[in-house]
């Protein structure tokens, strides 16, 4: 009997607040993600060949948004 991947095929979840979503783009090793911080909607692609480090990715992209949204309301 074949073993059953533990991980889910379109990863998604909440990083600080902010949910996310992934899925696999049709172009191996590329995935496509979305997020919201307040009005802004991000999406885009990151390339991973691992769904685990297309997630560290993303939430990467997310705290990098998330500092420029605080240095911004500071102004």
């Amino acid at each position: 009997m074949p073993r059953r991947s533990k991980q889910p095929d379109h990863p998604s979840g909440i990083h600080r607040g902010i949910h996310y979503a992934l899925e696999p783009n049709a172009a191996p090793g590329f995935w496509r993600y979305a997020y919201a911080i307040r009005d802004r909607v991000r999406s885009g692609r990151v390339q991973a060949k691992l769904p685990l480090l297309a997630v560290r990715r993303v939430r990467m992209r997310i705290d990098r948004d998330m500092r420029g949204d605080r240095t911004e309301a500071t102004r």
